[in-house]
């Protein structure tokens, strides 16, 4: 049988025909194939407008704790070691803030951060507190008995440090008065001249005598003298030393009667801290030391400007029996607020760590308020010169250094207190003592200055039973 098309007029292909009846239900199908896809939502993203993906910042608030390292030595300088744990903050602006969650974690999480601190320039000013002194509610009675007269040193302005003419002169009188061999280096760590402010404070009218270290030994039990200062020796007994005066027959502590009141010596910086702190006190900053020497005018020694052998313990004159004298025996050389002995007899633990450019730092920062010294360091200061050395190493400038460890014959100490109530009053001006002639300058930084020490021989060697027995200084 054979198709004829419609109409019949004439005879034409028949594709078109079949091509438009199989177009048709092709493209309904492909409709509903898309349909299909759309409602399950596969529709591939380049047929559909695309918007910006979303960017969400979550912030996180952390409160900055510092916290002592507990493996550390206490010896340790604080500022060396800290470390530094972040935890968030619960609430933010003062209001408090939901928690969110994140993928890292919930906003509750803690996290620790492990930071190594940078210690602070010792060039930079700071307003530090000095070191805090025990509860008097925890000072044994006996020690509270027996601890030194204290005196007011009054808040002020005064000027620390030394010049140029004044340490020439010196080193006149020295060689030529004296007859000793001193050098201007040997002040070079105390220069230059720069304005400091010290709150008010109490100071031991007297250095810390056998008698009251004794006392707090025996306070402390059987060889508390060993290494209960903190960890270290605080002094030998004649069972480590036998130019050691205190005797320890494995009970307890003793010590002559010829030297009951004289300067302890051969104490350890160690020492000397734990017996301040024993007895609700603390030893002096080098700026309070220099304060109470000093006065608000600047003077040179204690009791002013002028040296005068009646008025201190050195090698001056040279047949003097060498060794200290009971504390307070020169009255008239006290200085002006009553504090004896501040020029020779023994010299004086400081609580600042001894740097030769720390004068210098000081005075780039400016005005310095209560300075403490640098925070580390690997000596200690000692203030005030001793019976073993010439006058020019008791000048009220003068510095001097020694580890914390070292038992010496000529170093002893006095402590300090704060008051309950401080009134800054006065200021200091500086005493112009420049006579025109110029020091070396400073050497360079990498160059270290020596200690200013005795340039003498050595006292004889004297009896042990003898009361002004001391030995030389070994640095």
């Amino acid at each position: 049988m054979s198709y004829k098309p419609i109409g019949g007029r004439r005879q034409r292909s028949a594709a078109w025909q079949w091509a438009l009846i199989g177009f048709i239900p092709g493209l309904f199908c492909g409709l509903g194939v898309m349909i299909a896809v759309m409602l399950e939502g596969s529709l591939p993203a380049y047929f559909l407008p695309t918007s910006e993906p979303e960017v969400v910042t979550t912030v996180v608030h952390v409160v900055m704790t510092a916290t002592e390292d507990a493996s550390l030595p206490t010896a340790t300088p604080l500022a060396q070691f800290i470390v530094v744990t972040a935890t968030p903050d619960p609430a933010s602006a003062g209001g408090e803030r939901p928690a969110q969650q994140t993928e890292a974690g919930s906003a509750g999480d803690v996290v620790s951060v492990p930071v190594q601190a940078t210690p602070i320039p010792t060039d930079v000013p700071a307003i530090v507190t000095p070191p805090t002194q025990a509860p008097s509610s925890d000072i044994p009675e006996l020690l509270k008995v027996i601890r030194s007269l204290t005196v007011t040193i009054p808040s002020g302005v005064f000027v620390m440090g030394t010049t140029p003419g004044e340490v020439t002169e010196a080193v006149r009188q020295c060689v030529t008065r004296d007859t000793g061999a001193c050098k201007a280096s040997y002040a070079q760590d105390s220069f230059p001249a720069h304005q400091v402010t010290v709150d008010a404070f109490l100071m031991e009218s007297t250095e810390v005598t056998f008698e009251q270290y004794v006392a707090f030994l025996n306070i402390r039990g059987p060889d508390a003298h060993v290494n209960r200062c903190a960890g270290f020796p605080c002094i030998q007994t004649q069972n480590e030393s036998r130019n050691a005066p205190i005797i320890f027959d494995g009970a307890t502590y003793t010590i002559g009667a010829g030297l009951a009141q004289h300067p302890v010596y051969g104490v350890t910086w160690y020492g000397a801290r734990e017996y301040c702190e024993a007895v609700g006190r603390r030893l002096p900053t080098e700026a309070e030391w220099e304060r109470a020497a000093r006065a608000d005018d600047g003077r040179i020694y204690p009791w002013g400007n002028t040296w005068d052998n009646a008025l201190a313990k050195t090698r001056l004159p040279r047949d003097a029996p060498p060794g200290s004298l009971q504390v307070g025996s020169l009255p008239l050389g006290a200085s002006v607020y009553g504090v004896y002995d501040m020029a020779g007899n023994v010299a004086e633990w400081i609580s600042d760590y001894y740097s030769e450019r720390h004068y210098e730092q000081q005075a780039r920062a400016g005005n310095a308020i209560n300075p403490t010294g640098p925070i580390n360091g690997q000596q200690k200061v000692l203030r005030g010169g001793s019976w073993n050395g010439l006058p020019f190493f008791s000048r009220t400038v003068h510095r001097q250094f020694a580890r914390p460890d070292e038992f010496l014959r000529w170093i002893g100490f006095r402590c300090v207190e704060d008051p309950p109530n401080e009134d800054v009053i006065g200021s200091a001006d500086l005493n112009p003592a420049n006579l025109g002639v110029d020091v070396p300058p400073a050497p360079p930084e990498n160059t270290a200055i020596p200690n200013a020490q005795p340039t003498l021989p050595p006292p004889p060697e004297v009896n042990q039973a003898d009361d002004s027995s001391a030995e030389n200084s070994s640095g």
